[in-house]
């Protein structure tokens, strides 16, 4: 696992992320998973086989930062002290070990001098307030990034200039390759399956926001009457409704309400 986290092996910490999670090794998988999303998701030219693996494996990266911030164990073992790496001295005293993320978030919140910043020691409360912040950070961080990365491709969009002009000319690139962010398919492709395909993706963003807490400016909050069971397969209480996010909606469409009768 380091040795792939050093070198920034993405397909092998791909792997070993989900090797992780099917064993329950939280701290492990986290750690993969937050070394693979530091860096911008490329969903261009992706099928939509490929998009979902991808935000799903995102869902179970939230779904982790969120299980480490509601943990309240600082205890010796404990999942939080493998992941950050801290020392357990005594009861309320633990020691932050140097060139750690840790370390750096609480000493450059407290100004310490150089001699304390080596053997960084602190309270519980004062360490709970640390990691809660990073991980908050992460989650906020990480989700405008991905987020940004679907509104990139439009939704999931078909491109309209495939489907009726049978050719894609995308404006500012004479060859038409490479340019176009919408997704490329064919008319005989536009099938039921490839609607529930994409209406899945959509729903899967929309549980990612909702467990990340991402309020962004782009983002509305939507009251839920019911719950709803989603494309794929789990139940899910939509809470967020994003235009110009997923759906590269008008504004126009901002106020449409989804409701479904259970």
């Amino acid at each position: 696992m380091f040795k792939a986290i050093q070198g920034t092996d993405h397909a092998i910490l791909r792997t070993l992320a989900r090797t992780f999670v099917r064993a329950g090794n939280n701290p492990a998988a986290l750690l993969c998973l937050d070394h693979f999303f530091s860096s911008p998701l490329k969903l261009l030219n992706l099928s939509f086989i490929e998009v979902r693996a991808l935000l799903s494996l995102y869902l179970d990266y939230v779904g982790l930062l969120n299980k480490f911030w509601y943990d309240g164990s600082l205890a010796e073992g404990s999942e939080c002290q493998r992941l950050f790496g801290f020392q357990v001295l005594r009861e309320n005293h633990y020691l932050v070990p140097e060139h750690t993320l840790l370390h750096e978030k609480l000493t450059n919140q407290s100004g310490s001098n150089r001699k304390i910043m080596e053997e960084y020691r602190c309270s519980s409360g004062k360490l709970r307030r640390g990691i809660t912040q990073i991980i908050r950070s992460r989650a906020h961080d990480r989700t405008e990034t991905q987020n940004g990365a679907c509104r990139d491709v439009h939704g999931f969009s078909p491109c309209l200039r495939l489907l009726v002009e049978n050719k894609c000319n995308s404006p500012g690139d004479p060859n038409g390759e490479g340019s176009c962010t919408f997704h490329h398919i064919q008319p005989e492709q536009l099938t039921v399956d490839w609607y529930h395909a994409r209406l899945c993706l959509i729903l899967l963003q929309f549980q990612i926001l909702d467990l990340a807490h991402y309020h962004g400016l782009d983002v509305k909050k939507y009251v839920l009457a019911h719950s709803t069971r989603n494309a794929c397969g789990y139940s899910l209480n939509v809470k967020l409704l994003a235009w110009d996010i997923v759906f590269s909606a008008p504004s126009a469409f901002a106020e449409a309400r989804i409701v479904r009768e259970s």
